[in-house]
């Protein structure tokens, strides 16, 4: 799946700036991730970048704020990330997510407890699902999860794409996700570019608006 990318258009379109700021800055991390990591066979780095990614795609778009962590991340991917979920479950990424990210290991405090996360461990080219289940059980690993690191960049990007969808076709969650998004930070150029983003919307409404009165 190919992640969505800014446009011009986007400002045409009336999309307001901080919102427009706030999606170039995901798809640096989204960038980051894909194109300098990942593609770069930096596989466990990659992974930590997606995990934060969702997570911060999951923070940014939330609706309840008493929610938990938890509860937020998988609600999120639930709603907009494109799985079937026949091969594990969000709170199994949920848990994956939280060993990674607090331990780098896919054994932490979701799968240690009774009837918790079932451990998720991954593979990616030149990598085979069969090799590394092979080198896990012959390491005593047993009840585990054997995953594609393509599956989480496509739980990624596919979650993104459909937020950014309804972003642009609902004005109520638009307004949420912005609001969400005032204290994200931004290096000079983003404060820059988001500047630049207000003046330019600045000169559409304006323009808009001369058009009207000529019309009338």
């Amino acid at each position: 799946m190919s992640p969505r990318t800014l446009s011009p258009q986007s400002v045409l379109n009336g999309m307001n700036p901080r919102t427009l700021s706030a999606l170039s800055l995901l798809n640096d991390l989204r960038h980051a991730a894909t194109e300098l990591l990942l593609e770069r066979k930096r596989k466990y780095p990659a992974l930590l970048l997606l995990y934060s990614f969702i997570d911060i795609c999951a923070s940014l778009s939330r609706e309840s704020p008493g929610k938990s962590n938890r509860a937020r991340f998988e609600s999120y991917v639930s709603r907009y990330a494109l799985l079937s979920w026949a091969a594990f479950k969000p709170y199994d990424l949920w848990a994956a997510r939280s060993s990674l990210l607090h331990a780098y290991s896919p054994l932490g405090e979701q799968t240690d407890r009774p009837n918790g996360a079932t451990p998720i461990f991954y593979f990616a080219w030149p990598e085979t699902e069969a090799m590394v289940r092979e080198s896990l059980v012959s390491r005593g690993y047993s009840d585990f999860i054997v995953v594609d690191v393509q599956t989480i960049k496509h739980i990624a990007i596919s979650g993104f794409n459909a937020m950014w969808s309804r972003i642009e076709s609902d004005a109520a969650f638009e307004a949420i996700f912005r609001a969400n998004a005032e204290h994200l930070l931004k290096d000079l150029f983003q404060h820059k570019l988001e500047q630049d983003l207000t003046v330019l919307d600045e000169l559409v409404q304006f323009s808009r608006k001369q058009t009207d009165q000529q019309a009338d």
